[in-house]
């Protein structure tokens, strides 16, 4: 992005006429200005150009307000001078200043846990199992941003110009108030599914002429391996929420479609194996605290062997139905 069109963005900032994507952008540039990841210089040209707007300000302000001479050109030189020193403290934003100390706090769940988290500003976030979430203790100068490994459902609270962001495995879902799931686990795409309001999602690799994605609500989207683009999706069922749901609930469902919703919902990879699974159809509702207690209470209708073979990964040997 050019330096022009950054200050377009902080001139429709001021007017109140950025979209949700635009504000993103702005956001990545200061972030980027405050990380010292850019170095943008006025020139003289640009600095003209600064001076003729402020000129031109001040001779609209005087139509209605006359002044004396001197006073006037006293104004002009110290115009001048401030918005120039203005444009360059924009471009610098709190590189040039000392940024306020931001105490961090980290909440982490294990195999067998989930969360409710009250975040400083009033939102929620919901931990689903093995997930680390930080977020600062308070947020300062309206800036709400959070850092999640793993996955979550967020309820955030809108507040007026305060944007809430989570930074996720190199994906930056940015929202103003509402209810959306991150699933953003190591090895995995990140998904960012919408149930309420809307959202911005982007890479944060991807150069500022990238758009992101803006999400609706009951869609989906999933960042594409080593690419800057997202495939989005609709989505016709909850099912992406199961794991925030206080129990699962199977109806009549074959035992193969019943595991392939639990590797879903507890974001397991499950190699099943063995003939004749899908006639055995499962009825039964279970407390969704963790896949080991699901699997325990399915063997009381299905006989199958399971065997752990790696990280968040298992083979269940499907051997008959006890239905």
């Amino acid at each position: 992005m050019k330096k022009k069109e950054f200050l377009n963005l902080l001139q429709k900032r001021g007017r109140g006429e950025l979209n949700k994507i635009e504000e993103a952008k702005l956001l990545r540039i200061l972030d980027l200005l405050q990380r010292r990841e850019l170095d943008w210089e006025m020139d003289s040209r640009e600095q003209e150009e600064i001076k003729d707007k402020m000129k031109a300000k001040i001779d609209s302000n005087l139509q209605s307000k006359p002044i004396s001479r001197p006073s006037y050109y006293g104004m002009m030189k110290w115009a001048a001078s401030f918005l120039v020193l203005i444009g360059l403290a924009y471009l610098g934003y709190q590189v040039q200043q000392l940024t306020p100390t931001v105490v961090w706090e980290e909440r982490i769940t294990n195999e067998r846990q989930k969360a409710a988290i009250t975040l400083p500003d009033g939102s929620i976030a919901f931990l689903n199992t093995n997930t680390r979430l930080r977020f600062p203790k308070e947020f300062v100068d309206g800036k709400r941003e959070v850092e999640l490994d793993g996955e979550a459902f967020f309820e955030v609270v809108k507040e007026e110009g305060a944007t809430f962001e989570v930074n996720s495995q190199g994906v930056k879902t940015v929202v103003l108030g509402t209810a959306f799931n991150v699933r953003a686990h190591q090895e995995s795409p990140v998904k960012v599914a919408v149930q309420s309001g809307k959202v911005a999602v982007f890479h944060q690799t991807s150069t500022f002429d990238t758009s992101g994605v803006e999400l609706q609500p009951r869609q989906m989207a999933t960042a594409i391996p080593g690419a800057e683009g997202f495939e989005i999706a609709e989505m016709d069922s909850d099912s992406f929420l199961d794991w925030k749901a206080g129990s699962v609930f199977f109806d009549m469902d074959p035992f193969d479609e019943v595991i392939q919703r639990l590797g879903s919902i507890y974001n397991y990879r499950i190699e099943l194996v063995g003939e004749g699974m899908d006639q055995c159809q499962i009825k039964a509702t279970y407390a969704n605290g963790n896949l080991f207690a699901v699997l325990y209470g399915l063997k009381n209708l299905v006989a199958f062997d399971v065997e752990n073979t790696g990280e968040r990964a298992l083979k269940i040997t499907y051997k008959k139905c006890n239905l």
